[in-house]
């Protein structure tokens, strides 16, 4: 919601201060929102003061104590919508105790641990920097939300979903938690929402209903959470108000729902978890409200990040809050937490090593120092696996987040890829699935693309378009894989050559009427540093590989497999009949190829060899001139018209004698035509088939209500062993363009069982042409390098729609 600069600042009107009237009232909201119940939480404060959780009592000294002001700042949200943001001001120097105004308008001391590493903080610990604690959001229902932000929860200890605390009574934190790999939050930090499949656990559908959708997002082996979101309605919907399912998964207490998890029951919304969410499943999961490295968390930074307490000792030395979990001050800029790192990515900093089931049960509940972090002095973080961030193949394992008490397994967090086993992630085919990073793939193929041009010497300025399409795409390895663009945090080119000219390496000139600043690429700074520094690399790869530079510039062309299509022809059977032809040479019986022996299927050649069989049995040879007597035979089946093709009163003179030539010619007219599709080089055949191929079919026509703009249709592509859905991933990152796949199109003729329609956007008639083919001199589109389809061009039909101008190379 807030990853785009300034989008914590869009409103208008300058922060308020909140009256004390009204910050009671947001601290009772606040309670409601954070526990069940209003305050009873799952960590008891240490060392004195009023008995009561130090989770409520960081909350109430947030809102209510007198040494600070709690701001409101109005907000106009991307989608419209109002929202109001609050801000806690910073705690004043110095102060190690705070105190809190009660409801009568005196002032309540709270105790002074809030410096101890021990234990989390029960008063506010940011010093130096001003935090927002709440947002109130209006969502489209025109339901009103209060959604508590990543600096007030870092001051809380992560409590479990919905389970019990150490002490065997009810955790009654409100807002669940979902857990996802360390990789996930990579995408996170740079503004994506969570997508179904990154999702590791998962909380019961009575947690979600208690809290409306609001969830926690934290990183396996770093429990502290790094985001905020609400659940996607439909898939909310889905889990939690299904008919018939919120009743059969409604919990009456804690008690009867682990003694019926011990029982075997209870498990039906564990299966519906895994239905929804995990590896596989298309869609968003969860929408990010706050996440670490958005815009609010740039606006709070301090001024010199790090500066106020790098660890435990420092924190001390320099006066600040250490953050227990985390190991960090709190007012070093990461909300004290050793593995945010950046604004960038979320690691692991806890030592998640081997606790297995058993030993739990073992052990009753008695905490293994050897195998958990201690966190608030009795919970224990469990793991099922380590994830290994030094994995050199780049592997993501699979870990599942157990309960954080001791213990047997949480009931709130299912393991999503739990089947019995553990082990990595996998695709169906059994391989790893690896994270592609797309801004390095981009990075690299623009500075690759930078250096051809300047030793190809090409003149400068050249449209960003002509760039990107055939010098920047270009520039990409075909045997790695392909570049995204909407995978990358650019989303488009035009903002990241945006900031290729901020770094200098590059310079850019606008259009004519100056409306696109990026319009042309102008100059390349051949002496930046960056491009310097990567030219030298390289060249160092380059003559590692025992290559040169101009190999480097023309990729060599594809070595795989390319498919051909070869005529083949049958006898009809009243044509075998009449002319008395050998069975076995008609059926093929003596073909070169297995596939073909006892088809029918015949080449020309053995096809030519059987009318030439039979005029030598015959003796229909006239003479040396080289034409050949027609017999009764051979006139029937040759030149003899049916009786439906004949019109009335004509008259047919049939021939005595033809040319050799044209007898033959004839001949292979008047057989049935079949086709075979051969594999090469080996000349494997893949199929036989009476008739022609099936044509893979490019229709190009206008868009509804607009003649400019175009629609590409692309159907057939399955007869020859392509994936409908991956060529439209293919196409969609080559050429940089939108895709729908369509099972039933509307208006247009329907398809086989099992085939889809593509529906692209653009005229790509000549691109398609080039990327199936494997032609790339059909067009100069950088985007069809590397294609490895190599389809026979015979099989490709081109139509174009009444009205849609045929396309030149570019």
């Amino acid at each position: 919601m807030f990853h785009k600069a300034g989008s914590s600042t869009i409103g208008g009107k300058k922060d308020a201060p909140l009256r004390k009237s009204d910050r009671r009232r947001l601290r009772d909201r606040a309670h409601e929102a954070l526990f069940v119940g209003g305050g009873d939480g799952d960590d008891v404060a240490p060392g004195g003061g009023r008995d009561v959780p130090s989770s409520s009592l960081v909350v109430d000294d947030a809102i209510m104590s007198t040494g600070c002001e709690i701001l409101c700042r109005k907000l106009r949200l991307p989608g419209g919508e109002c929202a109001t943001l609050y801000l806690r001001t910073p705690a004043e120097e110095g102060v190690s105790s705070s105190s809190t105004c009660d409801d009568d308008g005196g002032s309540t001391p709270v105790s002074s641990s809030s410096s101890s590493s021990s234990s989390f903080p029960i008063a506010w610990p940011y010093r130096r920097t001003t935090q927002p604690i709440f947002l109130e959001h209006e969502d489209r229902d025109r339901k009103v939300r209060l959604i508590p932000l990543l600096p007030l929860l870092a001051t809380m200890s992560p409590g479990g979903n919905d389970g019990e605390d150490d002490n065997g009574n009810d955790d009654r934190r409100r807002v669940p938690n979902i857990v996802v790999h360390s990789e996930v939050s990579k995408y996170l930090c740079r503004g994506a929402d969570l997508m179904r499949s990154g999702i590791r656990s998962f909380p019961p559908p009575w947690s979600l209903r208690r809290s409306g959708g609001i969830v926690t997002i934290s990183v396996i082996g770093n429990p502290q959470p790094m985001a905020v979101g609400v659940v996607e309605a439909g898939l909310l919907r889905e889990y939690c108000y299904a008919k018939g399912r919120a009743a059969s998964n409604n919990r009456g207490g804690s008690a009867s729902a682990s003694a019926s998890a011990a029982n075997g029951g209870g498990g039906d919304w564990r299966i519906e978890a895994r239905d929804l969410v995990g590896p596989g499943r298309k869609g968003v999961g969860v929408t990010i409200v706050n996440c670490y490295g958005d815009d609010l968390w740039r606006e709070s930074l301090p001024s010199k990040v790090g500066s106020f307490g790098c660890g435990n000792d420092n924190a001390r030395t320099k006066g600040g809050v250490v953050n227990p979990l985390g190991g960090m001050g709190y007012d070093d800029g990461n909300y004290g937490n050793a593995g945010f790192v950046e604004g960038k990515v979320v690691v692991p900093i806890l030592d998640v090593g081997g606790c297995s089931d058993e030993s739990d049960d073992d052990n009753n509940g008695d905490e293994d120092e050897d195998k958990g972090a201690d966190v608030d002095g009795d919970a224990t973080v469990k793991m099922v696996e380590r994830l290994d961030m030094s994995d050199p193949a780049g592997e993501v394992s699979t870990v599942a987040l157990g309960d954080a008490t001791t213990g047997g397994a949480n009931d709130d967090d299912v393991d999503i890829d739990s089947d019995g086993a553990d082990g990595p992630d996998e695709t169906n085919d059994g391989e790893v699935e690896t994270i592609v990073d797309h801004n390095e793939i981009l990075l690299n193929a623009c500075y690759a693309s930078l250096l051809l041009l300047l030793s190809s010497k090409t003149t400068l300025p050249m449209p960003v378009s002509t760039y990107y399409a055939k010098h920047l795409l270009a520039a990409i390895p075909t045997t790695g894989p392909r570049l995204d663009m909407k995978r990358t945090t650019y989303k488009k080119i035009a903002p990241f050559l945006k900031e290729m000219e901020t770094n200098g390496v590059i310079k850019l000139a606008a259009s004519k009427d100056g409306k696109d600043r990026c319009a042309f690429l102008s100059d390349i700074k051949k002496d930046n540093p960056n491009l310097v520094r990567f030219k030298k690399n390289w060249r160092r790869e380059i003559e590692a590989s025992g290559g040169d530079m101009s190999a480097m510039r023309s990729p060599p062309a594809s070595q795989g497999t390319k498919l051909a299509v070869v005529d083949l022809y049958i006898i009809p059977h009243n044509v075998s009949k009449a002319l008395q032809l050998d069975t076995a040479a008609v059926m093929a019986a003596n073909a070169k190829t297995e596939e073909r022996k006892g088809t029918g299927f015949l080449t020309k050649i053995e096809c030519r060899a059987l009318i030439e069989d039979y005029i030598e049995k015959e003796g229909l040879v006239v003479d040396r001139s080289g034409r050949v007597l027609v017999n009764g035979p051979l006139c029937d089946v040759l030149f003899r018209t049916s009786k439906k093709d004949k019109l009335p009163g004509q008259v047919t003179d049939y021939p005595n004698n033809v040319e050799r030539k044209d007898l033959i010619e004839k001949w292979i007219e008047r057989m049935d035509k079949g086709h075979a599709l051969v594999q090469m080089p080996g000349s494997k055949m893949l199929r036989l088939g009476r008739g022609p191929p099936t044509p893979v079919d490019i229709e190009v026509e206008f868009r509804q209500g607009n003649r400019r703009k175009f629609l590409t249709h692309i159907r057939g592509m399955e007869e020859y062993g392509i994936d409908g859905e991956s060529l439209s991933r293919d196409v969609s990152h080559r050429f940089a363009c939108s895709s729908t796949i369509e099972t039933n199109p509307v208006g247009r003729p329907a398809l086989k069982k099992g085939r889809v329609e593509l529906v692209l956007q653009g005229h790509l008639s000549e691109e398609l042409n080039a990327l199936l083919t494997g032609d790339e001199s059909l067009t100069s589109h950088g985007g069809v390098k590397g294609g490895e389809y190599n389809l026979p061009r015979s099989v490709i039909n081109v139509v174009l729609r009444k009205g849609v101008p045929a396309r030149k190379k570019r």
